[in-house]
């Protein structure tokens, strides 16, 4: 059972672009079964602190195993032509002219076999062996190791009135290889993964007796009564790593998040590239955006209920320490502060300006702006009264780009059509916010946010992103629009 399981709001995002938000809805669980993640001394026992996941995006949080998110992913993917190789082993490739010729091994039968292709995309992870043949290295350091134990046992009489999908144990009287325990809820609320941390770093991996777990996790349920069945176990290290010049870490446990991300980030640019809608160089944004996203437990006593100096000391620092856990449980900057105001796939209008969140708990709070590189905000907005609310999300994406605009922004619609028929299969939709328009502001809340006048144009790149804005309208909007276009797709 893999560790990776919670996927955030805006790994949440791709995948409701993709079209696969309400399938994945029936295999994951309800978002009020993670409301909260809870610090307990035992799960009947007192309980430390509460934290509550915010809402900054049309989706919420998710709780999705990624043994049940990839058969979903591998399933929908086929029906759109992909093809899986499984028990399959990459050995080498060799550039040729116009691609790569990458040699495979069928680890059931052992025969070799070669694949033509004009991209080579190495996404096996930090060990990942296409990356070590093309000599980039791993840059950070391990952690600290981890054991994990993938159990069934009904624990709804601790957990169901105050639902959680991450609950933290740091007992003090816990062993040393197991001084941190987390019971990570797979299915509400008897199937579980629990983790279990070591009191020291940079020691060897636990290597606990099936008796020794079981002692351990009744000591963290705190009633010896509960029937435990352990369906498997296994030990993992905790990595703080990238590959240079490329990837993001799993930074606050978003591995699996952050690569929804550069899968979105790469798929759009690679689908214009071999269809000879952009050129090869957009590729070289991939990691000017991407890798900045990567690049940036407390033990208590029983102090912590004594009556003296020595335990409010204890009860300050721990209050302290569980203050510091809410930039890894929240961590908002890293979910949805991508920022790519640097990229040559993004164009700033010379007289624009940025905005200034230098007021903003970076790690907490969401920047929100329509200056060109920032993720397009997330506004209600409604074609009609008596139409549902659709996102400012949801009228991007899906492999094209957007124009949004207002009243008076005619000639942005008009110039939108214009380039569609002049880019040769790129399409970029418009359309119109405000009174009388395609949609209606129905909280007033796209008028505060969105940076330029009801005239102006904002323009979204496939992956959300803002790509471009201008404050109002310009003379011969078509070839202005033409010109910021072929400056993305082709630098």
């Amino acid at each position: 059972m893999s560790p990776f399981h919670i996927f955030n709001q805006r790994a949440m995002e791709v995948l409701r672009d993709a079209g696969l938000e309400g399938v994945l809805a029936t295999v994951a669980s309800p978002a009020h079964d993670m409301q909260h993640t809870l610090w307990l001394n035992t799960l009947p026992g007192e309980e430390y602190e509460k934290g509550t996941y915010e809402q900054a995006s049309p989706c919420a949080m998710s709780d999705l195993p990624q043994s049940y998110l990839e058969p979903v992913l591998v399933e929908e993917a086929t029906k759109l032509g992909a093809e899986f190789r499984f028990s399959t082993e990459f050995l080498r490739f060799e550039e040729v002219e116009n691609g790569v010729v990458t040699t495979l091994r069928d680890r059931k039968t052992e025969k070799e076999f070669t694949v033509s292709s004009q991209y080579l995309i190495g996404t096996d992870g930090a060990r990942s062996a296409v990356l070590q043949a093309l000599k980039i290295p791993a840059i950070g350091r391990q952690l600290n190791n981890a054991f994990n134990i993938h159990i069934r046992a009904d624990l709804s009489t601790y957990i169901k009135h105050r639902p959680g999908s991450l609950n933290w144990v740091p007992n003090p009287d816990a062993p040393d290889w197991s001084a941190v325990g987390n019971f990570r809820m797979v299915t509400p609320w008897n199937e579980w993964v629990v983790s279990m941390h070591p009191a020291t770093k940079g020691g060897k991996s636990a290597q606990p007796t099936e008796e020794a777990i079981l002692g351990r996790l009744h000591q963290m349920i705190g009633d010896d009564s509960v029937a435990i069945e352990i369906l498997s176990s296994f030990s993992w290290t905790i990595n703080d790593q990238a590959m240079r010049p490329i990837g993001p870490p799993p930074i606050n446990g978003l591995g699996s998040n952050t690569c929804l991300s550069d899968a979105f980030n790469l798929s759009w640019k690679l689908a214009y590239i071999v269809r000879g809608w952009a050129s090869s160089s957009l590729l070289d944004t991939l990691t000017i955006e991407r890798k900045p996203v990567g690049d940036g437990i407390v033990r208590p006593t029983d102090l912590l209920k004594a009556d003296s100096k020595e335990g409010e000391e204890m009860r300050t620092r721990f209050r302290e320490a569980l203050e510091a856990t809410e930039d890894e449980v929240q961590a908002l900057r890293i979910q949805m502060n991508q920022v790519y105001r640097q990229s040559g796939a993004v164009l700033v209008e010379g007289s624009d300006t940025a905005s200034d969140f230098s007021g903003l708990n970076l790690l907490r709070e969401v920047m929100v702006s329509t200056y060109p590189g920032y993720h397009l905000p997330h506004v209600w907005m409604a074609a009609n009264g008596q139409s549902p609310r659709v996102s400012t999300l949801d009228l991007c994406g899906q492999g094209h780009f957007t124009l949004l605009t207002g009243i008076g922004g005619d000639a942005w619609i008009a110039a939108a059509e214009a380039v569609s028929s002049q880019l040769d299969g790129v399409k970029v939709r418009g359309f119109k916010i405000g009174f009388g328009c395609d949609y209606m502001d129905a909280y007033r809340e796209w008028n505060k946010l969105r940076g330029v006048g009801e005239k102006g144009v904002v323009l979204v790149r496939p992956d959300h992103f803002v790509a471009w804005r201008a404050y109002n309208l310009v003379e011969d909007a078509a070839p202005r629009l033409l010109s910021v276009m072929q400056r993305i797709l082709h630098g």
